[in-house]
C-alpha cells in the first residue's frame, strides 16, 4: 500500500513509482505465448502478466506524491515533448545474472537502442536537482518476463529450449510515449496504475540535438 510519513503536523503521501514504456498488443501476445511455453518446462518462476510487460527507464522507489507530480512529472514532460518515436524489436531470451542462477528472465531489445540510452541519460540528469540519484549500474535495455522465486532446476530439455531462443524474433514496435506508473505490491504480485502519459513530439522524424 502507499506510504504515509508524518512530520510536525503534516503528512506526506508516498508512492512507489517508476517510468517506463510499454509494448504493442501483438508483441504482448507473442511474449505471452513464450512465457506459457517456459512455464510448461520449468517451475519456480512468477511470470509477468502480458499487459504488465514494459521496459523500465527509471525506478523511483517510494517518492512523495507532490514531488512526483509537481516536479518530476514536468521534467519528464519537457524531455518527452522534444523526443521522436523510437523503433525497437524484441529479440532473444536472457536471464540476470545468468541462466545457471537466474533471478530475472527477460526478452532483449534491438533496433534504435542508442536513442533509448540517450533518452535515459537525459532523464537521469533531469532528476538530479530533485534529489533522485543516478543509477550506479549500467542501463540494460530489456523486457522483464518473469522473476525466479527459487533456484531453477535445469533439465536437458529446458537447456536445449533456451539455447534455441537466443536469436528468436518476437516482433517490432514503436515507442511514442512514456508512462509514469504507480506500483502497489500485493500477494498476487505487483499491480500497476498509470499516473500520467507523456507523448513524444507529433510528426518528429529525428532526434533533436
Amino acid at each position: 500500500m502507499d506510504g504515509i510519513e508524518y512530520g510536525e503536523g503534516t503528512f506526506f503521501m508516498k508512492l512507489r513509482a517508476f517510468l517506463a514504456f510499454t509494448v504493442s498488443d501483438d508483441l504482448q501476445r507473442e511474449l505471452a505465448g513464450m512465457t506459457e511455453l517456459l512455464a510448461s518446462k520449468v517451475d519456480g518462476i512468477t511470470w509477468v502478466r502480458p499487459d504488465h510487460i514494459h521496459c523500465t527507464l527509471k525506478f523511483f522507489g517510494n517518492v512523495e506524491e507532490e514531488q512526483l507530480m509537481e516536479k518530476i512529472a514536468p521534467a519528464i514532460a519537457k524531455i518527452s515533448s522534444t523526443a521522436s518515436s523510437i523503433n525497437l524489436s524484441a529479440v532473444g531470451l536472457g536471464a540476470f545474472p545468468n541462466w545457471r542462477y537466474p533471478r530475472v528472465v527477460w526478452a532483449g531489445l534491438s533496433g534504435e537502442t542508442e536513442r533509448v540510452a540517450t533518452l535515459h541519460e537525459q532523464l537521469e540528469a533531469a532528476f538530479v536537482p530533485f534529489g533522485i540519484k543516478c543509477e550506479n549500474r549500467d542501463f540494460r535495455l530489456h523486457l522483464t518476463l518473469g522473476r525466479a522465486k527459487q533456484r531453477i532446476k535445469h533439465t536437458p530439455e529446458f537447456s536445449a529450449f533456451i539455447e534455441k531462443q537466443a536469436i528468436r524474433e518476437f516482433g517490432s514496435f514503436s515507442v511514442d510515449h512514456l508512462i509514469l506508473m504507480k506500483s502497489v505490491l500485493t500477494r498476487g504480485g505487483a499491480e500497476y496504475t498509470p499516473l500520467r502519459t507523456f507523448r513524444f513530439r507529433p510528426g518528429a522524424t529525428k532526434e533533436p540535438s
